[in-house]
């Protein structure tokens, strides 16, 4: 009970949530924003999200989807991920810094012009399957990804790592010892 306590207050490490699903919202760390989502069958795509600010009482949607997102909050509360699910054969991320900003991140299109000098796109850009998704935050300006894939270049499958840093972009992420003795 008293570490089920401690999970709830500010400041607190999180980890996704998805939506849709049992929770309808989701509180920053330092409890100032919410991230509400709304599912409406009537529109296209049916499930939008909304950030909330309890100081201010400002309502914004934030982002729209068609079928299944997760929201990892910064441990620092000023900045969120979404993982969006969008299809079977593919997964993105965007990073919205606070407080809210008109755009957003998309961590897609800067893994790959991380990539390109490097000549390291074809797994991302040749398969049919690629999925990109971020794992957990690091600290409060820092977040791992994982890029997966299999298809045509890559018939049976890659798994690649990468750090990205809000407003310095991606790194190569270094392997854990459990991830090494395995590749």
């Amino acid at each position: 009970m008293i570490l089920l306590g401690a999970s709830l207050l500010p400041g607190a490490a999180s980890g996704p949530v998805s939506f849709p699903g049992p929770k309808s919202e989701t509180r920053s760390p330092d409890g100032r924003y919410t991230v509400r989502n709304l599912d409406d069958p009537h529109t296209q795509p049916a499930h939008s999200l909304t950030l909330i600010d309890s100081r201010s009482g400002k309502q914004r949607k934030i982002y729209e989807y068609g079928r299944h997102v997760d929201v990892l909050w910064s441990p620092a509360s000023n900045a969120l991920v979404i993982n969006d699910y969008g299809g079977s054969d593919f997964s993105r991320a965007v990073l919205l810094a606070l407080p809210a900003q008109e755009s957003k991140v998309n961590l897609w299109d800067e893994l790959i012009r991380f990539l390109r000098p490097q000549r390291t796109a074809r797994g991302a850009l040749e398969n049919d399957h690629v999925y990109l998704t971020v794992e957990k935050w690091l600290n409060g300006h820092e977040f791992r990804c994982k890029l997966t894939g299999y298809g045509q270049a890559n018939p049976k499958g890659f798994t690649e790592h990468y750090v990205y840093e809000i407003g310095a972009g991606f790194r190569v992420a270094e392997r854990s010892s459990s991830e090494a003795a395995f590749h």
